[in-house]
């Protein structure tokens, strides 16, 4: 493996990444009294990318990257509880993240919230409900702080990979129609919208590359085999991000020194992308974490956000008009 390749692992599969040591003593999310947690600067990741109203902003909800965590008693819990290790975690992608798609070209924010764990996800699902309104009503909070005490009337750009793709819809459908009118597009990276969301008036597929206001949704696969139900069943829209174009067209795009193609399938509307080495993509797949999971063998998933970081940064800055 290139020594290059390494970089991969500051963003393991949306739900593989780190197993907590849950030290409680860490959870500076948690603020008593009247104060509002997200006036603590702890709550936020600390950008190295200087701040100016020049620029739009741009707000990251991060993956999952908390596989389990216990409650005090040493039981199962299934949110994060923000220990050293879990802020680690979230660090490593949230500065991928900025070198990639932010590249110094915007205001980046990006909260540290108590997402659900990778053992969440099997829980019957009234339980996983529970658990995931508790992490959608704290990152709902989070964004409404930044809109009204750090966003200071500047244009934005709205991205999350997995789990935050998922909380962007949720962001979307819980934003006013003011704070909706400043947003630049949505990038649900790695997660599906239905013809649900589309009810919503603030969730619009996007259909090119330069309409603004709108909500950008892939996932990738070796195949159609690939389709994983828990973040791409039941899509009734997809963008090619290479090419920007929402029907089969392919497209080429270089990664780690080799060619892939990339086009639509339109009857799951995924992305399928062709590949000389599918057997290298199996490799990261092929174990038990995601065999639990039920992740599909040709599911690439965890390079939603390698592949097309690039090219996202460019499309927010085009849809931006800078």
């Amino acid at each position: 493996m290139k020594i290059e390749h390494l970089k991969n692992n500051i963003v393991i599969l949306a739900l593989l990444a780190i197993i907590s040591s849950c030290d409680f003593s860490n959870n500076t999310a948690q603020i008593s009294g009247n104060e509002s947690p997200w006036e603590n600067d702890s709550a936020w990741y600390h950008s190295n990318t200087p701040q100016s109203d020049d620029k739009i902003d741009l707000f990251y909800i991060v993956s999952t990257n908390i596989f389990s965590a216990k409650d005090e008693n040493g039981n199962v819990a299934y949110q994060s509880h923000l220990t050293e290790s879990d802020r680690k975690a979230f660090d490593a992608e949230f500065r991928y993240v900025e070198k990639h798609f932010s590249q110094s070209d915007f205001n980046y924010f990006a909260p540290y919230y108590h997402q659900f764990t990778f053992e969440a996800i099997n829980l019957e699902p009234e339980k996983y409900q529970e658990v995931y309104t508790s992490v959608s009503d704290e990152v709902c909070n989070a964004f409404d702080y930044y809109m009204e005490y750090q966003n200071n009337g500047r244009r934005f750009a709205l991205v999350g990979f997995s789990q935050g793709g998922m909380l962007v819809l949720d962001l979307l459908k819980h934003m006013t129609d003011e704070q909706y009118n400043c947003m630049v597009a949505a990038y649900a990276i790695g997660y599906r919208i239905t013809e649900e969301d589309c009810k919503n008036n603030h969730i619009r597929p996007a259909s090119d590359e330069t309409e603004t206001g709108v909500t950008i949704s892939f996932n990738s696969a070796l195949s159609t085999d690939g389709l994983w139900p828990l973040v791409a069943e039941g899509a009734v829209t997809c963008i090619n991000p290479v090419n920007w174009k929402t029907d089969s067209t392919p497209a080429t795009f270089n990664y780690e020194g080799e060619e892939h193609t990339v086009c639509i399938d339109k009857q799951t509307n995924m992305l399928i992308v062709k590949t000389n080495r599918p057997d290298y993509y199996h490799n990261w797949t092929n174990n038990p974490a995601f065999k639990n999971a039920k992740v599909p063998l040709d599911c690439l998933h965890h390079w939603d956000l390698l592949f097309y970081s690039d090219f996202i940064h460019d499309n927010i800055k085009k849809r931006a008009g800078i």
